[in-house]
């Protein structure tokens, strides 16, 4: 459409500078014809008129007519209009007096031939009186077909364009609507669950960005789908264990005759540790829920975080008592900032239970707590078993044991420091660790003031 629109602009462009150029040239031509052959015409000297005609018609390779004030033909240098009145626009301008000077382009018929000749007619005038018209006729066929000559290069440039932007375009369209076309499959595949579609999209262009953004997608998505599927399975697994247990010990006393009392409280009391060991699990995976949705059934408040730590290790200062390992807190400055005081505390208490759960008798349990420009940092060091480094990676993941035996004998749901790691992260800040087999270890949470 633009390439049209500039071939016909283009075109008339280019024919009207080359008519007016000729228009201007013509009509200052007859201007001065008729002022030198006023005197003849208003004497009627029909020789001498005709022999003027002729020599300019010569000159101009045209034709020349003097009109008289009735358009009338007196003299044609061709000898065939003589007494015929001529009503042309240009003619009836200038003898209306409307102008004095005028010209028009008109297609005329010859022999059977059609051509453009253009007209210039100007006032013959004597003593302030329009007398007559002086008419040249000329021949613009030239022009005429230059600009049609014009025309048809353009129109054979614009099918050769429109060719060549057809071809082009087919095959650009052929080159984007593959990769598309891996995408809508891909997507499809998505829509009915199968999360390892991945699309092989080559190039460095934005839909080579928008292949990899999808394998990203997809590779995350398959990620989370395959975490979902662990997750239940883990979750179904934890929930079974303790289930199991309190089946056998209900079984042992029901099919047995004569229990003794002993036994009953001692079974029941199996049954009431595995009933709390299940309320502290289904209690994880609700805060997990919540956490993982945004619902933190709190608000951010200000507090004294040394009260926190403080109150925690109170709490578990008997646990620590019971098996002979010395916990300690120390601080040195008060350290105030904004943060979820519940969530806050149960992700220190987890810390610290973990840290009195694997250390062994006659150790220690170290947590301390400081503060710099920007961060506090509460750290619990254990004297503890320690943990390999091929595993520290992992200890963050939901229900990812370390000794997995050891793990559940003790009661642990596989979910403290994924909550830990979660909390964290929910204020801003971060679980730091450092740990090595054998040695002991260092939880360090860092929780921006």
């Amino acid at each position: 459409m633009a390439f049209s629109l500039v071939t016909v602009v283009t075109s008339n462009i280019i024919e009207n500078n080359l008519l007016k150029s000729r228009a201007s040239a013509n009509l200052q031509d007859v201007s001065d014809f008729s002022v030198r052959v006023a005197g003849e015409f208003a004497a009627l000297d029909a020789q001498a008129l005709y022999e003027k005609a002729l020599q300019k018609g010569q000159d101009i390779s045209g034709r020349v007519l003097l009109l008289d004030s009735y358009g009338v033909v007196q003299v044609d240098s061709y000898s065939r209009l003589n007494g015929v009145r001529i009503k042309l626009p240009e003619i009836i301008e200038i003898l209306s007096g409307q102008r004095d000077t005028s010209y028009g382009f008109h297609k005329i018929g010859t022999d059977g031939a059609d051509f453009w000749a253009g007209y210039y007619a100007s006032a013959i005038v004597e003593n302030s009186e329009i007398i007559g018209v002086a008419v040249f006729s000329q021949s613009t066929q030239d022009v005429v077909s230059n600009i049609n000559s014009i025309k048809q290069n353009y129109t054979i440039i614009y099918w050769v364009a429109v060719l060549a932007v057809a071809i082009i375009s087919y095959f650009l369209t052929s080159h984007l609507s593959r990769p598309l076309e891996q995408l809508r499959e891909g997507a499809m595949a998505i829509t009915v669950g199968d999360f390892k579609k991945r699309v092989q999209i080559e190039g460095k262009d934005e839909i080579a960005e928008l292949g990899k953004a999808f394998n990203t997608m997809t590779a995350r998505l398959e990620d989370v789908d395959k975490q979902r599927s662990e997750f239940v399975s883990n979750a179904s697994h934890e929930l079974k264990t303790p289930l199991t247990s309190m089946k056998i010990l209900t079984e042992s006393i029901l099919y047995q005759e004569q229990v003794p009392e002993e036994i009953y409280k001692d079974f029941l009391s199996d049954i009431n540790g595995q009933i709390d060991r299940m309320t502290s699990l289904i209690n994880d995976l609700l805060l997990m829920t919540r956490i993982e949705s945004g619902d933190n059934g709190a608000k951010m408040e200000e507090a004294e975080l040394g009260e926190l730590v403080q109150n925690v290790v109170d709490t578990l200062g008997p646990i620590a008592e019971q098996k002979d390992i010395l916990l300690t807190y120390t601080s040195r400055q008060a350290v105030c900032a904004k943060c979820f005081p519940r969530r806050l505390s149960q992700a220190i208490r987890n810390l610290v239970e973990n840290a009195i759960k694997y250390t062994g008798e006659g150790g220690s349990v170290q947590v301390s707590l400081k503060k710099d420009a920007h961060f506090a940092y509460i750290a619990i060091a254990d004297t503890g078993e320690g943990i390999a480094k091929e595993e520290l990676d992992r200890i963050f993941e939901r229900f990812y044991r370390v000794d997995k035996a050891r793990a559940r004998e003790t009661g642990g749901s596989g979910l403290g420091l994924y909550l830990v790691r979660s909390i964290a992260v929910m204020h801003g800040g971060r679980v730091d660790v450092e740990s090595e087999k054998g040695k002991g270890s260092v939880f360090t949470l860092v929780l921006p003031l």
